[in-house]
């Protein structure tokens, strides 16, 4: 069993998820935040003590918090990434793993205006948004694992340019 995680591993493909400017932003914001927090707290406890009922659980908990926020963002930051096997796409943004079985797809778009792949699945859908340079290769490991997947994709438009005097 064992042995056939490895091999499985081997064979799969992975690809990073592209997040925007804004959510890199945020991370960093939750992190200094959670930082100054736990430094706080532990200047608070250190300097004037653990008092009261209320100290006890306002501290120590806002550092717990504080410590989860991190171990989030970090595991964002550092696992967020899809992976394409012989049957399944999983999808990880951090700690939340998703499958989806590849022979399940019945087609997939690429649209090339906001450089997105929409799969979907039926009625059903999802959106992957990769790096620009790995979009293709994401396709090709889909196609290879199902090749009976329906695949287009969307020509950008010459979109009209506003005289404005």
């Amino acid at each position: 069993m064992r042995m056939k995680n490895k091999n499985e591993q081997a064979q799969a493909n992975y690809f990073k998820i592209k997040f925007s400017k804004v959510i890199y932003f945020l991370c960093i914001a939750i992190l200094l935040l959670s930082v100054a927090s736990i430094a706080v707290s532990i200047w608070q406890i250190l300097r004037f003590g653990l008092s009261g009922f209320s100290d006890y659980l306002k501290y120590p908990l806002l550092i717990v918090i504080s410590v989860f926020c991190i171990a989030v963002v970090v595991s964002l930051l550092v696992k967020s990434q899809y992976v394409v096997n012989k049957q399944y796409l999983i999808t990880q943004f951090g700690f939340i793993k998703s499958k989806f079985i590849i022979k399940d797809i019945t087609s997939m778009l690429l649209d090339t205006d906001t450089k997105k792949i929409t799969i979907y699945f039926g009625e059903q859908f999802i959106v992957l948004n990769s790096s620009e340079k790995w979009n293709e290769k994401l396709i090709r490991a889909l196609l290879d694992s199902n090749p009976n997947i329906d695949y287009s994709f969307t020509l950008a438009e010459n979109k009209p340019q506003n005289d404005e005097k």
